[in-house]
């Protein structure tokens, strides 16, 4: 009886070792981070060897329970059901939560009547969003942001905290990936930028503070100036292979050597390859290109979002901003 108890225990203590490749995976990618030192990289090492654990104290304890050892044996064997218990009352109590809290359809009354409140057009221009809001919401067609906009011209510019400017909720409603394209999942984008495009047209300008995110201001750049098929693949290869390579967490962006005369050949849509990097916000790829020799081009340094993004990049590493500093 002591020996099938002890199996079974076992047996459920092993379940932790189904999520090892995702738990490798991520320790891998922490100790490969931007910044990590040799002492921070310590812990992800160690828990990337805990099957190990489990199976050196499963060993003792079969040792121990032959020596008649038999509440040491259950003992050490019961060590591995921690973890197992600790995710499956985290996966239990977000559950709770989720069913006895405040359902998405009262969130999002309450996001319109605070919003109508304040600035009627920016509830209307929110809405539009739908489900690519949070909390999602009703999806309404694009008219009511457009006769909207027209019936409150002066409304263009007010802002509401902490949902921002109408110009940054606009934008925000749009779903788009780096390379131009439209998520498959959320269709209307064209509507939504229409709803983008009649903002700038009555004057629509960004909250002083939101003039510095660089994925707002690209993707403004998207829907207000670019209405002419792509061309970043031909305009520059390095940059269109930064946007769409796989990221895996593993592999690291290098720059070839047929590449360095592209270093600094900026695209209409996308920039520089250190403007798509920026954009991309990956480290592998920007730290690469400056260490080559690529720089942001004049137009993007006057860029206060561009401009921002490379200086936080810089901040955090001196020898990069060194090489940055060194590029002519």
């Amino acid at each position: 009886m002591n020996r099938t108890g002890l199996i079974l225990l076992q047996a459920a203590g092993a379940l932790s070792i189904l999520a090892y490749p995702f738990v490798l995976i991520a320790n891998v990618m922490s100790i490969a981070a931007e910044g990590q030192t040799r002492a921070g990289a310590i812990p992800f090492v160690l828990l990337s060897l805990y099957p190990f654990v489990w199976i050196a104290l499963y060993v003792y304890s079969w040792r121990a329970m032959a020596r008649g050892a038999v509440g040491l044996a259950f003992g050490l064997s019961a060590i591995p059901i921690v973890p197992c218990l600790f995710v499956a009352g985290l996966w239990a109590y977000s559950w709770v939560g989720f069913l006895t809290g405040p359902s998405l359809l009262d969130s999002s009354a309450g996001v319109r009547k605070k919003l109508e409140r304040a600035n009627p057009l920016l509830w209307s221009v929110w809405s539009v969003g739908g489900e690519n809001r949070t909390p999602p919401g009703p999806s309404y067609r694009a008219e009511l942001a457009l006769r909207a906009i027209d019936a409150h011209p002066s409304m263009v510019n007010v802002a509401v905290p902490p949902y921002g400017s109408p110009l940054k909720v606009a934008v925000e409603n749009l779903s788009m990936n780096l390379d131009g394209t439209a998520n498959s999942y959320l269709p209307r984008q064209q509507e939504l930028m229409g709803v983008v495009r009649a903002l700038v047209a009555h004057g629509a300008h960004f909250a002083p503070d939101e003039t510095t995110n660089l994925r707002l201001q690209w993707l403004l750049r998207l829907a207000t100036t670019y209405d002419r098929p792509i061309n970043t693949a031909n305009e520059n290869p390095l940059v269109w292979r930064i946007l769409t390579r796989r990221r895996d967490g593993v592999t690291l962006f290098t720059v070839h050597p047929d590449e360095l005369p592209l270093l600094n050949r900026p695209t209409a849509l996308h920039g520089t390859p250190l403007y798509a990097a920026l954009l991309q916000d990956a480290p592998d790829a920007y730290t690469a290109i400056i260490k080559a020799g690529g720089r942001l081009s004049s137009d993007e340094e006057r860029d206060p979002a561009a401009a921002a993004a490379l200086e936080k990049v810089l901040a955090r590493d001196f020898d990069l901003k060194r090489a940055y500093a060194k590029t002519p």
